[in-house]
């Protein structure tokens, strides 16, 4: 059923989605259902058409139009542009007809938009609709989008009349009758509610729009029609760039605002700063001049507040007169206000600068004044430690004499120890193998005794090498605290250089004051002052950051130099632990192989009885033997006459030495005498005492030597004897078996032989009278060798007692005893007469161990003090006090081991058993010289009787050869001349023979018996030697056990001894340490005031030149970023202009209005009539107006590389300062 509504007249289909955005077309409803119900809108007014304002005003003025950078909220409203909104299009037409391919390109644009329902479009192809927030929005669409799609298609344009729709004459879709409001403005109320002449109203405007539309579409279609490809791609080309460089301006807009922001919050920092330093100020201000200019400048603030707030008013009312001016001038107000307020924190920041110098001015020459006091106090107390020093070192030096001197003693006495061990060992080779082991633990004990003194002597050098790495560790501290000092001192420079940017700045106070007269065409130039103190600001900064840098590298310097103190520290402590530790194991081994030892010494004490009962026993079968064997042979009477002739030689031989002795006897009365005489000489040179000892030691070590050789020369001597006896025994068995041969060989002779063997038997018995004759010289070089025996045993126990390292008598057989009766008798004589002075020679050796002992205590002590004063040596140039003190310790040391010195000579001098027993040890030395000289002679007159008996040997072997070979021939001849008859001598050589094999057999008992009794003897006097020699061992083996506990707890008592010294070191050291620090502390800081007070007082005479340069710098500086700011004003000048280029899409509207009008004379209406051509003047303007860009251009560029230049030039003396800089705190921490 129709409705009673009125039918609104129609344009083309869906001519009106154009400008409504929401129109979406429907399947069942076709044409006007596209058309959404929108509530609709009073007329708008032609108050505040844009386009109308700007083409009226270009009218009046070219320059009317505003290219300035806009701002946010800057106007009032905010307008909408024209593209956007279709009820806003211009009425009036501009004066010139001008049409540019934008304007083309935005005709073809629109005209698309009208044919987009005939190609099925169902959306405006506009840029904000393509974005997302458009769909969801009533908002009208902005600039056309670029769209070239339909360029080309002739097709869809053509002259036929726009088609009208064919619908009902009136619809519920068709146009809405909403309400009027009372007021007659806003929305209205409802459709239902119209009444007629506001319908018809509507219809009429609808009416208007769709004829201008036709016109505009008519006019579109004509252009397109003349419009070609190429043309269409410029104008999309430069569409494009436009928008390009919208989107560029935009960034650049953004990166503008963020430099704005950050301006503006360092600018609100600079407030804070400059609000703290003027209530500083203001509690520091004294100076009246300075509170006077301060009122001065207060006062034209003031002046300049009152200013601003009059232009505040001025700008209140001129804003609602104009906006834009209002804005420019809001603007203008807030940067005036943003620079006063930084003149007034530069004001007050130099005003509490000028206070802080006056006061630090005052301060630094009090401080000046006690430097170089405190400088000649500390110059005085360094002359005095040198002083000091120098004598300490002159003691060092005395005390290392003294204690060269002692341990050359103490070498002198090691090594005749080790010649004595030597000839003990020598002495003892042919002991078993319990002397052997003895004497391996007694080298074992020497080696490992060697072993802790190299371990002490190791330790020491550790001590000392530890002391000298705390030496080299200290320098290093010294170096970095030099390195500390010379940093501090390039701080103090940099301190400086600010104290001079200080006084630079508190001149451009003075220009400030003189700026704050100027008038607000000044902004500019102080908004360069501006970005100069942010500059200035940057720079301090930068300098206060590499200031922050190099601070916290020396303080890591010096947190690596304390750790690596700190490290030595606790490794010198480990290493002393470690070393005490050692120390313990060592003794306790030590007291452990003391106490095994003594364990062994026992268990061999067992077993020595034990082989001392079965000696006994073996001794006792062979003496049964020996008896045997003696009454076996006692039937042969020639050789018991022979022996009784020898005892009867031996008779002899003791009268003789019965002389010996007796002569003995008057030469040890005389030197009685001579001994007498020498205690009194004595007595008289006991300051000779030390070169006497050396002397003697010198003598004894030389008697040790002819001791060694005579030695040698005796198991020479028992060699050759030995050698003699197998010789002797050989030649026995080869003559009985050259007799048995005979005796053989005779039973088959004959008679005519018998003379020839009886001379045989006569030179056979002339051969074993021979042989008796070399036995007996045989027994005789035994005895004298028996005798040169007993004379070295004399010798040793001499030498023995002169050592201290055994005592008593040695035990012989009874055999040698019965054979050396007289030799006894003078060895207890001596003994007797030596028995003072073996105790004489323990008293000396007591003496003497005492004082090696005290020379080695002495030699630790100076080993020590060297080590301390080295110590104090290296920390006397760190330290400033304390020396004193160590000095005097030093020094009551040195005096206490003189005064022990003293008393051990004193009480060497008041022991009278001393001088005697020097005297002793002389006469013992010429005795012993004597003792000596003859047993050369004795050994001289032994091997001249040895070589005789070898002469004799070899004339009796050639004899013996001579009558074997005799015999052979005699044999031969008889064995020739023998007969078959029986000889009537076989009885007589049957008689003969059994005489010969009895003769024979006791030949061989009696050589058998010899044999035996020498065996028995050698083994005897082995048992003898062995026991003496277990004696000796078990006496030096005890004597060393005690020398080694002795050692032990001596040694003990050095360990506790350097431990106590080690503590008192460590202690003294840490105090020292300590002392130094604190000394080197305040000398730094005395130094550190002193070098400020002479840089500052330096610094005030270069302070003229240095400002003047500055200023300089500034003023080219200040020039640069100048010519930069108009430059840069320039480009956004630019900028702005660029800006307005995107205006002139509002000028399409213009367009096509004049297109409308064409239209319109097209249809007879008729014109004012344009010429397209130009006119030369037109031309000639474009011209001149060409050549003035380029000129202008040409001369902007020539002024900018001027400019340049002189930023180029500021760079490269921005740079050269930083190098320098970065030059000097490289070589600083070098």
């Amino acid at each position: 059923m129709a409705l009673p509504y009125i039918d609104t007249p129609r344009t083309e289909v869906d001519g009106n989605a154009t400008y409504l955005t929401n129109g979406f077309r429907s399947v069942g409803r076709h044409n006007i259902s596209a058309l959404s119900v929108e509530n609709s809108f009073h007329t708008p007014s032609k108050d505040e058409d844009i386009l109308k304002g700007i083409g009226e005003g270009r009218k009046r003025s070219s320059g009317a139009f505003k290219l300035s950078t806009p701002r946010a909220g800057s106007g009032p409203k905010s307008t909408k542009s024209a593209l956007n909104n279709r009820q806003h299009l211009p009425t009036v037409a501009p004066t010139d007809g001008e049409f540019t391919p934008l304007m083309k390109s935005a005709t073809r644009n629109n005209f698309l938009r009208n044919m987009s329902t005939t190609r099925g479009a169902s959306a405006p192809k506009t840029p904000s609709y393509l974005r997302q927030s458009y769909r969801s929005s009533a908002n009208t669409p902005g600039l056309p989008a670029n769209e070239m799609t339909y360029i080309d298609e002739e097709d869809e344009m053509d002259d036929q009349p726009t088609p009208l729709p064919q619908v009902a004459s009136s619809s519920a879709q068709s146009t809405p009758l909403p309400g009027l409001s009372k007021n007659g403005s806003g929305l209205l109320n409802d459709g239902q509610n119209m009444t007629l002449k506001e319908q018809e109203k509507i219809i009429d405007k609808l009416d208007k729009d769709n004829f201008g539309l036709k016109l505009k579409i008519h006019y579109l279609q004509e252009q397109i029609e003349k419009a070609g490809p190429g043309y269409n791609q410029a104008a999309l080309k430069e569409n494009t760039e436009l928008k390009v460089a919208k989107l560029s301006m935009q960034r650049d807009i953004a990166r503008y605002k963020k430099s704005l922001q950050q301006a503006e919050r360092d600018v609100e920092s600079y407030r804070a700063q400059f609000q703290e330093l003027r209530e500083q100020a203001r509690r520091k201000q004294t100076d009246e001049t300075v509170q006077r200019e301060l009122d001065l400048m207060r006062e034209e603030i003031e002046s300049r507040d009152i200013q601003v707030k009059d232009l505040q008013e001025e700008l209140r009312e001129a804003k609602s007169r104009q906006s834009e001016e209002t804005e420019k001038l809001r603007d203008d107000v807030e940067d005036l206000e943003a620079a006063l307020r930084a003149k007034e924190r530069a004001i007050e920041e130099r005003d509490e600068e000028i206070e802080e110098l006056k006061d630090r001015e005052g301060k630094e020459n009090d401080a000046l004044n006690e430097l170089e006091s405190e400088l000649q106090r500390a110059r005085e107390q360094m002359e005095e430690l040198q002083e000091s020093l120098d004598q300490a070192r002159t003691e060092a030096r005395e005390v290392r004499n003294e204690a060269s001197q002692a341990v050359r003693k103490k070498e002198d006495a090691e090594k005749a120890l080790r010649e004595l061990h030597e000839e003990m060992a020598n002495k003892s080779f042919s002991t078993k193998g319990l002397a052997r082991q003895l004497e391996e633990k007694s080298s074992k004990l020497e080696d490992e005794l060697r072993e802790l003194r190299r371990e002490a002597d190791a330790l020491k050098e550790e001590l000392e090498a530890k002391a000298r790495s705390e030496a080299r560790i200290q320098e290093q501290y010294q170096r970095a605290q030099q390195s500390m000092n010379d940093e501090d001192g390039r701080l103090r420079e940099d301190a400086s250089r600010a104290r001079h940017e200080r006084d630079i700045a508190q001149q451009e106070h003075d220009k400030l004051s003189g700026q704050l007269q100027e008038a607000l065409d000044e902004v500019q130039r102080k908004v360069d002052e501006k970005e100069l103190l942010q500059t200035r600001h940057n720079a301090l900064t930068e300098e206060s950051g590499g200031l922050q840098r190099e601070l916290s590298r020396s303080q890591s310097k010096i947190r690596e130099l304390q750790q690596a103190v700190d490290k030595g520290k606790s490794q010198a402590l480990d290493d002393v632990d470690i070393l005490r530790a050692q120390y313990r194991e060592e003794i306790d081994r030590l007291q452990e192989e003391i106490e095994s030892l003594h364990h062994e010494i026992e268990d061999k004490e067992g077993q020595f009885a034990l082989e001392q009962d079965r000696w006994e026993s073996t001794r006792r079968t062979l003496q049964l033997q020996k008896d045997r064997a003696e009454d076996q042979a006692a039937g042969f009477k020639r050789t018991i006459e022979k022996l009784e002739e020898v005892e009867h030689s031996l008779s002899g031989k003791e009268t003789k030495l019965q002389e010996v002795i007796d002569s003995e006897k008057a030469r040890h009365f005389n030197s009685e005498a001579v001994l007498s005489r020498q205690v009194k000489e004595l007595n008289d040179e006991v300051t000779a005492k030390r070169q006497i000892i050396d002397e003697q030691r010198g003598e004894l070590l030389s008697l040790k030597e002819e001791l060694r050789l005579a030695g040698r020369q005796e198991v020479a001597l028992k060699e050759k004897v030995q050698a003699l006896e197998d010789e002797v025994v050989v030649l026995q068995s080869s003559l009985e078996e050259e007799q048995e041969y005979a005796k053989g060989r005779m039973q088959q002779g004959s008679s005519n032989q018998d003379s020839q063997l009886q001379k045989l038997l006569a030179d056979k018995q002339k051969l074993r009278d021979q042989l008796a004759n070399a036995h007996v010289e045989l027994h005789d070089l035994r005895t004298s060798m028996a005798e040169m025996e007993a004379e070295r045993d004399e010798l040793q126990v001499q030498l023995d007692r002169a050592q201290n390292q055994a005592e008593g008598t040695t035990r012989f057989d009874r055999e040698k005893i019965e054979h050396r009766k007289s030799t006894l008798r003078l060895e207890s004589e001596l003994r007797k007469m030596k028995e003072d002075r073996s105790s004489l020679i323990e008293a000396k050796e007591a003496l003497e161990k005492q004082l090696e002992a005290e020379v080695e205590r002495a030699t630790l002590e100076e080993n020590r003090l060297s080590s301390e004063i080295d110590q104090l040596q290296d920390k006397l140039h760190v330290a400033s006090g304390g020396r004193d003190r160590e000095l005097s310790l030093t020094k009551s040391r040195l005096q206490r081991f003189e005064r022990r010195v003293t008393e051990l000579e004193a009480l060497l001098q008041q022991q009278p058993p001393a001088d005697n027993e020097h005297s002793n040890a002389t006469t013992d030395m010429s005795m012993l010289r004597h003792n000596l000289d003859e047993a050369h002679k004795r050994e001289k007159t032994l091997l001249r009787r040895e070589a005789d008996q070898k002469s004799a040997v070899r004339s009796c072997k050639s004899r013996i050869a001579e009558l074997e070979r005799e015999l052979h021939e005699g044999l031969m001849k008889k064995f020739e001349t023998e007969s078959p008859q029986p000889s009537p001598f076989d009885k007589v050589h049957e008689e003969l023979r059994s005489l010969r094999k009895q003769l024979s057999e006791a030949h061989r008992a009696l050589r058998e018996v010899k044999i035996k009794n020498r065996e028995l003897e050698r083994a005897a006097m082995m048992r003898e030697e062995d026991q003496r020699d277990l004696h000796e061992l078990l006496k030096s083996s005890t004597l060393e056990a005690e020398s080694l506990a002795l050692k032990v707890s001596e040694r003990d008592a050095q360990v506790n001894e350097l431990k106590t010294q080690v503590r008192r070191i460590r202690e003294e050291r840490a105090f020292c340490v300590r002392k130094a620090e604190r000394a080197m502390k305040d000398l730094g800081a005395l130094e550190g005031r002193y070098k400020q007070a002479v840089e500052t007082i330096g610094s005030k005479t270069e302070t003229k030149s240095r400002h003047d340069k500055e200023l300089l710098g500034l003023g080219k500086e200040i020039t640069w970023l100048r010519a930069r700011l108009k430059r840069e004003e320039k480009f956004r000048r630019d900028l702005a202009w660029s800006k307005g280029l995107m205006e002139l899409g509002e000028r399409v509207r213009v367009a096509c209005n004049a297109a409308d009008l064409r239209m319109i004379s097209e249809m007879g209406v008729k014109s004012r009539g344009r010429s397209m051509t130009r006119d030369p003047r037109q031309k000639l303007k474009t011209a001149i107006s060409m050549v003035k860009a380029v000129v202008r251009m040409q001369r902007m560029s020539r002024d900018w590389k001027k400019t340049r230049k002189l930023g180029e030039g500021l760079k490269r003396a921005k740079g050269e300062v930083l190098k320098r800089r970065d030059g000097t705190s490289k070589a600083s921490a070098k």
